[in-house]
């Protein structure tokens, strides 16, 4: 079986074990949570459960932050052979820097697609003002990596399937919302995002239902669905024990691997 994760996490080592204690503390339910944040931990991980390429997708919390983890993941990619690291960028950015700039550097140094955390970064995908991000992508070819639904670690929802629609309706833009269009949302994913021209991975769903899990998949297309963990915080052993008893081997291996090789042209 090959296996790409489309939705992996990890930390400066530095700051590894204190980041996911952070983020555990902050949690309004327990969560599990896998290694100490580090790459290493990632690449241990991968072995354990048979992952071929992970993709890693750091978050600026702050706007201070995107230069800095944009410029050490330029570099990892550089020694990395199964870890593709995104970059990041923040929604206020524009106030020290120049967004297009910035995003126009990254992907002349080799760097994929964003990711962009609405809850963790506290902003509403579907503002007009972010018409300069998402233009600035759209002209780099980089895909966006959306968190979309509810957030553990934080009270109210930015990323609702109702507003991610507004931003499905982009043109040209590529774009994967996480956790199956919304996570604890699959309702409202149902209504406004099925079907539309977005890629889902499905990080963090082996709680839902195997036949909701079934429809959403078959009714969005399973050409336009990426596997993914949420690693540190699941495993991709336990997604695939899950998904391995849900669909043929034609269906799981453009789910595994074959869409994340188109997407990310390797």
């Amino acid at each position: 079986m090959r296996l790409i994760d489309f939705h992996t996490h990890f930390f400066p080592d530095s700051i590894g074990p204190k980041t996911i204690e952070h983020i555990l503390a902050s949690s309004m339910e327990p969560i599990p949570s896998y290694g100490n944040g580090t790459l290493a931990a990632l690449k241990d991980y991968m072995r354990q459960d048979g992952v071929d390429i992970s993709v890693n997708a750091p978050v600026a919390t702050k706007k201070e932050q995107v230069i800095g983890i944009n410029r050490r993941m330029i570099e990892c990619n550089k020694i990395e052979k199964n870890v593709i690291c995104f970059g990041s960028m923040h929604q206020d950015f524009g106030e020290i820097g120049s967004i297009e700039e910035e995003l126009e550097h990254i992907a002349g140094s080799g760097i994929k697609g964003i990711k962009l955390h609405p809850e963790y970064q506290q902003f509403f995908p579907d503002e007009p003002r972010h018409k300069k991000m998402y233009d600035a992508c759209i002209k780099n070819n980089l895909m966006i990596l959306f968190h979309a639904g509810v957030d553990m670690a934080y009270p109210g929802v930015h990323s609702s399937p109702e507003r991610m629609a507004q931003v499905a309706q982009i043109k040209g833009l590529k774009m994967i919302f996480a956790h199956l269009g919304g996570y604890k949302m699959w309702d409202g994913v149902r209504k406004y995002l099925v079907g539309r021209d977005i890629y889902m991975d499905i990080a963090y769903t082996i709680e839902m239902k195997d036949e909701l899990i079934k429809e959403m998949i078959l009714a969005h297309g399973p050409e336009k669905i990426l596997f993914g963990s949420d690693f540190p915080w699941m495993r991709a052993a336990d997604i695939t024990k899950k998904y391995d008893n849900l669909f043929d081997t034609k269906t799981r291996d453009m789910i595994y691997y074959e869409n994340a090789v188109r997407l990310l042209g390797l």
